[in-house]
């Protein structure tokens, strides 16, 4: 073992059989997915085991991406979701308080739209008595425009504004298609040809893509089927499987590393397992925790 070895095992890993292998990584994805259930639990009890509430705060936290996610995660908890549900019919309102909640408004502009949103944002305030609370800046910064936090939380409105039942729809799915279809939504009218207020633009519409999509799945949608199942004392964990296998491997350094060993990832499922092994044995130097280190242990004894 070289002390520059990325994993221990970088050599051998390849030759692991099949069944040893797969096994293993059923053990990696459910034990990933317990991970990120507590979060979901204690979402669980702040909302008062409200799952509309619960899924709201996780779709504004992964729809933040890494840079943004705390971001809007506290800006989904500083709004009652039952606030959200009441104007839901009205997407300009949803967007106000996002973008309200996210500071995104606090400036003075010429900009209509940006004077629309503001008064309606301050409107709600009143309305609803609520305080206004100290976010984390949103960052704009090495940030694709498409991922803008302004193109994003007005994607997140229209999602609310055109499914008033989120929760009920998407803990049913089962395919990647049917996520698709449901969640095909855009930003506003307004965002179609700019990306910032004051700051008009080529227009393009600005549909979630399917990539995208794709990161909702393994981090929202997946998560909170297992949670909202392991909750019932349901078992959907072979549906859980069969669903992740048709989502796009993801592409990271970590995956490309693995390739090199020979090691590759044909859909979600199998990066997900990749990720929970490096990151929770690898990098501890878990190999005696390990199904695949036990097993090149018990190889190299023979």
């Amino acid at each position: 073992m070289s002390p520059k070895s990325w994993i221990f095992c970088e050599k051998s890993i390849g030759k692991i059989d099949d069944f040893t292998f797969n096994n293993w990584q059923e053990r990696l994805f459910f034990d990933r997915l317990e991970r990120k259930s507590k979060f979901i639990y204690d979402l669980l009890e702040e909302t008062n085991q409200d799952w509309e509430g619960v899924l709201f705060s996780l779709l504004a936290k992964n729809f933040g991406l890494n840079t943004n996610g705390n971001s809007f995660l506290q800006i989904a908890k500083s709004i009652p979701f039952s606030i959200i549900r009441k104007e839901s019919f009205e997407v300009e309102n949803l967007e106000a308080l996002l973008l309200g909640a996210s500071g995104l408004l606090d400036d003075d502009k010429e900009d209509i739209y940006f004077t629309d949103l503001k008064l309606r944002y301050y409107y709600l305030l009143t309305k609803y008595q609520l305080e206004k609370r100290h976010i984390d800046a949103v960052q704009f910064f090495k940030h694709r425009p498409d991922n803008f936090p302004t193109i994003r939380l007005s994607q997140l409105a229209n999602l609310y504004h055109k499914h008033q039942n989120l929760f009920s729809k998407i803990i049913e799915l089962r395919s990647v298609k049917s996520v698709y279809d449901l969640l095909s939504v855009s930003a506003s009218l307004y965002w179609q040809n700019h990306y910032q207020f004051d700051k008009e633009g080529i227009t393009k519409p600005k549909s979630l893509s399917k990539s995208f999509l794709d990161l909702i799945i393994i981090n929202t949608i997946i998560p909170i089927q297992f949670a909202y199942s392991n909750i019932r004392g349901e078992s959907i964990a072979e549906e859980l499987i069969t669903f992740m296998n048709e989502v796009t491997p993801e592409k990271n350094a970590i995956i490309d590393k693995f390739q090199s060993f020979g090691i590759a990832s044909k859909n979600a499922f199998e990066t997900q397992t990749l990720l929970e092994l490096k990151n929770e044995y690898c990098n501890h130097k878990a190999c005696l925790k390990c199904a695949l280190g036990i097993e090149l242990l018990k190889n190299n004894q023979n």
